[in-house]
């Protein structure tokens, strides 16, 4: 055996324009989805399996560079075309450039599991996120699985480690501020341990016979923030559930309780927006080590405007 086998390999990942290294001490993980349709025969049971899916999903948590390139590709979900495919006939690759000078290419990729965004003095914004990569896509193909390097490329030379844009300054770490709507007490709030926003999409699956999972189009989105807010009262809490009391109705409607929500930093940028945002969580705690006023949580809802449905959220530094 010799140590040379044994390979560790930073890497960086391109994708649709930007370039993504992975936080400290997590890693790029590219990882074969792989499914088998079971062939039964009658008083012999299983006798084989037949390959009926396999692509990649490729997981990062980006270094935390933020901007207005970066955020527009990482949360482009925010305002969708429901029933719209998040890939195109036109292919996109992601290439995993190693630090060693391998080159991993996926030839059809689209962004699955849009980043939480962390809102922490200490904490970068961008978390965890997900990509699928598929069987390109020609037309003209009549088996695409035989096809050479249909679903990706490796190759031990063509890699570029570095990034000629990478600056620290980009790695955001600062304060946020949230307001909620005009409501008194809810302007300019600070929390206990931050703010984490935790973007939804569910999908319908294309599943096409002689391709496979041919694409994925978009269900339904949604969201949930979620915090220890810092003098906020558990009446002001109670009074905005409105789930007691004069005009609490079981069946209310939640979006007639919501109110637009932003999050700035300290010098008045915007960097995330629900056009209505419903206060859904309440929590207390009574110990020496708690805070009574424990975590909410708002659910993003849509905003309508002459019956045409707006955007869920907005990312205004895209």
């Amino acid at each position: 055996m010799n140590r040379s086998d044994l390979k560790r390999i930073p890497g960086r990942l391109a994708w649709n324009s930007i370039s993504l290294y992975s936080k400290g001490g997590t890693t790029i993980d590219q990882e074969l989805q792989y499914a088998s349709e079971e062939v039964n025969v009658a008083g012999l049971g299983k006798v084989d399996n037949r390959d009926k899916e396999a692509n990649y999903k490729l997981t990062i948590t980006p270094d935390g560079r933020i901007n207005s390139t970066i955020a527009g590709k990482l949360w482009p979900y925010g305002n969708p075309t429901i029933g719209a495919g998040i890939f195109s006939d036109t292919d996109v690759p992601a290439v995993v450039h190693g630090n060693d000078s391998s080159l991993d290419t996926y030839k059809n990729v689209a962004l699955e599991t849009m980043p939480q965004m962390l809102f922490h003095p200490t904490k970068t914004l961008v978390g965890q996120m997900t990509f699928l990569a598929l069987r390109g896509h020609t037309s003209s193909v009549s088996d695409p699985w035989a096809t050479a390097n249909s679903l990706l490329t490796e190759a031990d030379t063509g890699g570029t480690f570095g990034d000629s844009t990478f600056s620290t300054a980009s790695i955001l770490t600062q304060d946020y501020t949230l307001t909620w709507g005009n409501i008194t007490g809810w302007a300019g709030l600070d929390f206990y341990d931050g703010l984490t926003f935790e973007p939804k999409v569910e999908f319908v699956d294309d599943n096409v016979a002689v391709y496979g999972l041919f694409n994925r189009r978009i269900k339904s989105v949604g969201g949930m923030l979620r915090g220890i807010p810092i003098g906020v009262t558990r009446s002001m809490i109670q009074t905005q559930l409105q789930i007691q009391g004069s005009g609490a109705v079981r069946g209310a409607s939640g979006a007639a309780k919501a109110a637009t929500l932003s999050i700035k930093d300290a010098a008045g940028v915007t960097y995330l927006t629900f056009s209505l945002a419903q206060l859904i969580k309440s929590k207390k705690q009574h110990g020496v080590e708690q805070l009574r006023e424990g975590e909410v949580a708002w659910e993003v809802l849509p905003s309508f405007s002459s019956g045409i449905r707006g955007a869920y959220f907005t990312t205004p530094i895209a």
